[in-house]
């Protein structure tokens, strides 16, 4: 009988020390599915960080032609901006150059008018005193001279 107890102590322990082999490789279970869940996890992190690294570079890219483009566009616009200066400058020089010859047309046109106005007073003045013919064409022998050396 105590052959018997033995035994059973013996399978008792061995019993035991099963349960604890399970145990540890139950936990060892829980443990690798852990590190698998976490190596899935830090895979799709890393796949995310590499998808956000491949968009920034596509973005950088984009932002660099962008920049060309812009820096292309200052450039025209600076271009444009100088020749409209240009031709402002221009357009003032000419309008002012068509007001000069505005002005002195004005100052001949207005000479003109004048002489003329002395002229029709002059004849008005012979017509409204025909007492004396000679004294007539004397006056206007006098006014033609004056009025060459007006002219002259």
């Amino acid at each position: 009988m105590s052959g018997d107890f033995v035994t059973a102590g013996a399978l008792g322990g061995i019993r035991g020390s099963l349960r604890r082999v399970a145990n540890d490789l139950e936990q060892q279970n829980r443990t690798v599915s852990a590190l698998a869940q976490q190596t899935q996890m830090v895979n799709h992190w890393q796949a995310t960080a590499f998808n956000l690294q491949k968009q920034l570079a596509e973005w950088q890219a984009w932002g660099r032609k962008m920049k060309v483009g812009w820096e292309q566009e200052e450039q025209v616009s600076d271009d444009l901006r100088q020749q409209l200066e240009q031709a402002q400058d221009a357009l003032r020089a000419e309008k002012d150059r068509g007001w000069k010859e505005l002005n002195e047309l004005n100052e001949e046109y207005n000479k003109l008018v004048r002489e003329f106005n002395e002229c029709v007073r002059r004849f008005n003045a012979i017509k409204d005193a025909p007492t004396d013919l000679a004294k007539a064409h004397a006056r206007i022998a006098q006014l033609e001279a004056q009025l060459k050396t007006q002219k002259a």
